[in-house]
């Protein structure tokens, strides 16, 4: 909820031109306010299990931009979202139908129990979290610590498994903000002023105060109008292979470059590789003092753009391997690798550069380890399925068929190899693909919810219930859902409707 106040000496201040201000109050706690309600304040499966325990305020975002500080209390199917904002006697009540986003904010990084860093990937993209306890013909059962049950998952929905996936915990998720990001050799701290004991933001957009040349943020995206528009981050613990996943998109046509493994989030400068999205996708790698660039190759994406408004990309990139690869709504573009001595990027920051001057919108960024998958699909591709199912180990992969999993041990007849039938410890399992698999379009149901976890990834699923100790939904993949709150970052709603003023 948007609470506006017309403070004329601070208009007047921050106002150059005829642009007006919007001005978000974001009230304080006080040190009168009751504490002592219960509330969803998601703290874990167990105090030592995060890191941290400060609790960030958690914020409900309406679908028309307004946002709120508080506590969520809990959600019903029937009558909405509960409420509770510590300058009010009473809670607040929320129709399901004008709910965007709730913004939960666990306290710090969650420390997975033992053995629960298996990633289970589904044809529609969800993605689950837990133990593996057994693979057999029909099903797939993972045992989660924010479930009340067994997952048991039919084969037939799952797109690969990630055994100890070092994936799991991701290297950032987001936008959810400018703060921390760098724009034109600038790092941007918090927009933050106080008055009177309230926390207000000034938003940043064209037309408004605060709005400046670049990318711009709003409802967990980047959106850039002008062309050279730069935005990038340097990440301490980025590893020597990495994916950046994000979903584009654009008004006219896309235009895009990004920087990997940079050491100066400036563009055309320093080392780094370069990898351009238009209607050509183009890998760079650029070197310093000079900063001279080198082509790895093009592959014209005309084809694969036309009639689109938005995809889904994927640059995994190993820099001691020297290889990089894009990917397209699941399916590889192109694999670059080169053979010259030096590398190409020596620092930590990826960066993001508009070459367009039309809209372009970034969102559901995802940073994480890549674990040297490679897509079975090719974008130009219109070969039939993969028959085999794949295992992929340290020492390379093998095609076959997997019997099952028990015991830890995994059954696999490896049918390329004269029938020579492998049992192969799932601790040295790096993934296993089963045949035919591909990602498929989800369609959206009414009352369709959108989970972040706190360990990364996202499921979908029907919300019937939200409340301190538990969820409880129908997933039409592995059927009644009963998780612990304590696993989940954010919940989106309305998932089939427009959300926010700018667009």
């Amino acid at each position: 909820m948007k609470m506006r106040m017309l403070i004329v000496p601070l208009t007047l201040s921050l106002i150059a031109g005829p642009a007006l201000a919007e001005i978000v109050i974001k009230p304080v706690r006080s040190g009168n306010s009751n504490t002592n309600r219960p509330g969803i304040v998601v703290p874990g499966p167990a105090d030592s299990g995060f890191r941290g325990t400060r609790q960030k305020p958690q914020v409900l975002e309406l679908l028309n931009g307004d946002h709120l500080q508080g506590t969520f209390v809990d959600f019903h199917l029937d009558t909405g979202a509960t409420w509770r904002h510590p300058a009010s006697k009473n809670d607040f009540k929320f129709d399901a139908a004008s709910i965007s986003t709730i913004h939960l904010h666990p306290r710090g990084a969650l420390n997975l129990p033992a053995g629960q860093n298996c990633t289970v990937k589904f044809r529609t993209g969800d993605q689950l979290m837990g133990q593996l306890v057994e693979i057999n013909k029909t099903h797939v059962i993972l045992s989660a610590w924010y479930s009340s049950n067994s997952l048991r998952i039919p084969r037939e929905k799952i797109l690969s498994i990630h055994p100890g996936s070092r994936s799991g915990g991701a290297i950032f998720e987001g936008p959810t903000g400018l703060q921390g990001w760098t724009q034109s050799g600038k790092k941007i701290g918090a927009q933050n002023m106080r008055l009177n004991g309230a926390n207000i933001q000034i938003r940043g957009g064209f037309g408004r105060v605060g709005a400046a040349a670049g990318w711009q943020y709003s409802n967990n995206s980047f959106i850039s109008h002008a062309s050279g528009s730069q935005i990038g981050r340097k990440f301490e613990k980025l590893p020597d292979s990495v994916s950046v996943e994000f979903d584009l998109s654009w008004a006219s046509s896309p235009s895009l470059v990004i920087y990997l493994f940079s050491d100066q989030l400036q563009a055309q400068k320093g080392n780094a590789y370069i990898v351009q999205i238009n209607n050509s996708a183009s890998c760079m790698m650029m070197k310093a003092p000079s900063s001279q660039q080198t082509s790895l190759g093009n592959q014209s994406m005309s084809t694969l753009l036309r009639g689109k408004t938005k995809a889904h990309f994927v640059i995994s990139a190993d820099r001691k391997g020297k290889t990089i690869m894009l990917t397209m709504d699941g399916k590889m573009v192109r694999k670059w690798t080169h053979t010259s001595a030096p590398l190409g990027g020596k620092g930590k920051g990826i960066m993001f550069v508009s070459h367009n001057t039309s809209m372009m919108r970034i969102s559901k960024m995802r940073v994480t380890q890549w674990d040297g998958q490679v897509p079975k699909g090719n974008a130009f591709a219109n070969a039939g399925d993969e028959l085999l199912d794949v295992i992929g180990t340290s020492t390379g992969k093998a095609k076959g068929k997997l019997k099952g999993l028990r015991g830890g041990k995994v059954n696999f007849d490896a049918t390329e190899n004269l029938g020579l039938v492998l049992n192969v410890s799932l601790e040295k399992i790096n993934f296993i693909s089963f045949a035919g698999a591909k990602l498929e379009k989800r369609k959206l149901e009414i009352g369709d919810v959108r989970a972040t976890f706190s360990t990364g990834g996202e499921f979908i699923f029907r919300l019937d219930h939200w409340t301190a100790d538990r969820v409880t939904g129908m997933s039409p993949s592995i059927g009644r859902v009963d998780f612990d709150p304590a696993v989940f970052s954010s919940l989106q709603l309305n998932l089939n409707k427009k959300r926010g003023e700018d667009y």
